[in-house]
């Protein structure tokens, strides 16, 4: 509290002859205050407090009144009038309520978002409203889905965040959006060994340059972009089914290439069913699919069966694949028991086009992409 708001707000006191005792010693703040007789309220020009804890809104100036909403710590919250017993007036969303002075300390300085940290990447955790100012009461520019990742420019007190998306400027709750701590935009998409993963993205909307159509028969008959890989990774998958079908192994294409368009309607349709957590841990974030480098493809049996499904993992197909995938450039992309190294749990259906050299020697020292190139 201002000094001169101290001065009103005791002077309001005198006048309506309020009986109160100083406890302790020191600066006299609200905090220390104890009044005898009921709690009255002082009106003041508006401030503007931030919170230093979660706490409650509630609906009287005492614990013992109704809860009417819960926030976060960083909340601003604007009051018009200080209670005689360390509480505090405030308006919140179109609602008046009270908090304690315990958990609240006045803002002091400019109002605008401070800048939000650079190496950061924040996604969405939920479909959510791009507003025109840091409140619920700006008007709705756009709607996210889940799974859509920001550029975030500024943090603003009151638990908003400034951001620009498709060119314009707005403000998301941060509520549910979540950043991504180390995510770094790869800097070579283009190159054969790119590694896409849960700590490195693809440029935003980035497509491959050189895709086409490859010529190995998927487990659908339309003519989508699942059957589409970058050239150099299309010849050599359809050597590697032909080799296949020259030992007696019969594959199938599952899906190949994923636009970005496409992994954020599929992310977003999974933290849907499942929840952002849980979802994280089995599909990739858009922009961090492999499938959106053109060099991923999901294979599975001749029958259509076990397509993506952990029964693949026990059939003669994924033993073949194992032993013979790196002749061909192609790589188990996340083996057995190296969860830990690739983020991803064992998926002995998804190969990875790298090129023979790289190949032949991650399967020979039995090790992963980021483990051949030495990231962590």
């Amino acid at each position: 509290m201002t000094e001169v708001n101290k001065q009103r707000f005791y002077k309001k006191l005198a006048v309506t002859g309020l009986a109160f005792t100083l406890v302790g010693a020191g600066t006299l703040g609200l905090h220390s205050l104890h009044f005898t007789g009921e709690p009255t309220v002082a009106s003041a020009a508006a401030e503007t407090y931030t919170t230093t804890a979660n706490l409650n809104i509630r609906s009287g100036p005492s614990t013992s009144n109704a809860i009417i909403a819960t926030v976060k710590q960083g909340t601003q919250l604007t009051s018009t009038a200080q209670a005689a017993n360390g509480w505090l007036k405030v308006s919140y969303q179109g609602k008046t309520g009270y908090v304690s002075t315990q958990y609240v300390k006045e803002s002091t300085g400019s109002s605008e978002p401070a800048p939000a940290p650079e190496a950061s990447v924040y996604v969405a955790t939920a479909n959510l409203n791009v507003r025109t100012t840091a409140s619920t009461s700006g008007a709705v520019t756009a709607t996210l889905k889940a799974g859509t990742q920001l550029d975030v420019t500024a943090k603003a007190a009151n638990g908003w965040l400034k951001i620009t998306y498709q060119g314009k400027v707005g403000y998301v709750s941060g509520q549910y959006v979540r950043a991504l701590a180390g995510m770094k935009v790869v800097s070579n998409p283009e190159s054969i060994q790119v590694v896409v993963n849960k700590q490195n993205k693809l440029p935003e909307n980035y497509v491959p340059k050189d895709l086409v159509y490859t010529t190995i028969p998927f487990t659908f008959k339309e003519q989508t972009e699942k059957k589409k890989m970058r050239s150099e990774a299309a010849a050599a998958i359809a050597q590697l089914f032909a080799g296949a079908k020259k030992q007696g192994v019969t594959l199938l294409g599952v899906s190949a290439y994923r636009s970005h368009a496409t992994q954020s309607a599929l992310f977003s349709s999974y933290v849907q069913r499942d929840g952002y957590d849980k979802a994280a841990t089995y599909s990739a974030l858009p922009g961090t699919s492999e499938h959106e480098t053109g060099l991923g493809i999901d294979v599975t049996k001749g029958d259509g069966t076990c397509a993506a499904q952990d029964c693949f993992g026990g059939t003669k197909e994924a033993a073949w694949l194992d032993a013979h995938a790196a002749e061909y450039g192609f790589i188990i992309r996340y083996p057995k028991g190296k969860d830990a190294v690739t983020g991803y749990k064992y998926e002995p259906w998804h190969l990875r086009y790298v090129g023979k050299p790289v190949a032949q020697a991650i399967k020979s020292k039995g090790i992963t992409l980021e483990e051949y190139y030495g990231i962590k």
